[in-house]
Parts: structure tokens; C-alpha cells; sequence
């Protein structure tokens, strides 16, 4: 990050935690708890997905199965890599985001982006994995975020991210569709709740 967005995010984060501290107590601020907790949940459904599937299995054949496959997809990283991947942008630019957001609209964003992806990525046929997809919505939404503030270096930087990430992928076109819908998911739903 370049030294101007590094003074921008200080002094936002600053502000923010005030506000926060206020309104909420400032339990969900300082400790980041959502980003933590939806990290541990991408690492146990990675772990449920590789160790035991047939838990996936009986989850998706109720009666709510496809929409628990939608929902449950945001959390599936679908490979370790996709872990890292999922788990270091959540850090990196969802703990940032967390600061920007109310708990809900950062959930929101995450699930919603996540499943629009699925559903882009599935429409070409790569599945209904969406822990990747969810963190590119996050990007959007951050990337919105930066741009209303005109904090040019951060944006910049999350989108050198996302082309790295677009590079690894193989150019696949379910995974390339699932990703751009993603983030342009997580840049309208900022641009709405004006983040």
C-alpha cells in the first residue's frame, strides 16, 4: 500500500473506531470478529468439503438444497489455494471493509457477491464454488469504496490483486465469469448502500 493510502486508512480507522465505539460498543470494530469469523467458516467448510463430502451431500439434498448450495457456496474456497487466496484478501481488504461497513451490509455484500458468482461461474459450467467469488465482491465493494474517497493508490492496488488472481486462475471462462460478475456485484452494492 503507498504511503497515502496508509495515512488515509490510519485516520479513517481512527474515526471509524469512535463511531463505532458508540453506536456498537466498538466490539465488532476493534476485534474485526466478522472477517475472523467468516475466515474460520471458508477453513471449516474447506475442511468438511475435502474430509468429509458426504456431509455437503446430506446438506444439499434437503429440502432447502439448493438454496443451502447458494448460500453455502459463498463459503467454499473449492482448493487450498483458493483458501489462501479467499482467506488473505478477507484479511487484507475485508477487515478495511469491515471498518467502512455495518456488520450487515459487510455480510450482504460478501453472500450476495458470492452466490451472484456461483451462479455466473455455474451458468458456464465450473460449479457452484464461490469462497473466491466472495472475496472479489469484497474487492468491488472496496474498491468502490476507495474511489468515492479518491484514494486512488488503494484501489489500484486491490485491482493489481485481483489481475494476479485472474492470471492464476488459467483463464478459465466459468471461473473468469464468476469473478467479474462477483465484483461488479460488490461495486453496485457499495455504490447503493453508498459506502
Amino acid at each position: 500500500m503507498d504511503r497515502e493510502a496508509r495515512k488515509y486508512w490510519e485516520a479513517q480507522r481512527r474515526q471509524m473506531l469512535r463511531r463505532d465505539r458508540q453506536q456498537r460498543g466498538g466490539y465488532f470494530a476493534d476485534n474485526l470478529l466478522v472477517t475472523k469469523i467468516l475466515i474460520a467458516l471458508m477453513l471449516l467448510s474447506f475442511l468438511v468439503e475435502r474430509f468429509a463430502p458426504g456431509v455437503l451431500d446430506v446438506i444439499f439434498r434437503g429440502y432447502l438444497g439448493f438454496a443451502a448450495s447458494l448460500i453455502l457456496s459463498a463459503l467454499m474456497p473449492g482448493s487450498f489455494l483458493g483458501l489462501i487466496f479467499a482467506g488473505v484478501f478477507l484479511w487484507i481488504i475485508g477487515s478495511q471493509l469491515e471498518g467502512l461497513t455495518t456488520w450487515w451490509q459487510y455480510l450482504v455484500i460478501f453472500f450476495a457477491s458470492g452466490v451472484i458468482g456461483s451462479l455466473a461461474a455455474s451458468a458456464l459450467g465450473s460449479g457452484y464454488i464461490g469462497g473466491t467469488f466472495a472475496s472479489f465482491g469484497l474487492a468491488g465493494a472496496y474498491v468502490m469504496a476507495m474511489a468515492t474517497r479518491r484514494v486512488s493508490g488503494a484501489a489500484q492496488w486491490a485491482i493489481l490483486l485481483l489481475a494476479i488472481n485472474v492470471i492464476l486462475s488459467g483463464f478459465q471462462p466459468g471461473l473468469l465469469a464468476g469473478m467479474l460478475a462477483a465484483f461488479f456485484a460488490g461495486l453496485v452494492m457499495a455504490r447503493i448502500a453508498q459506502i
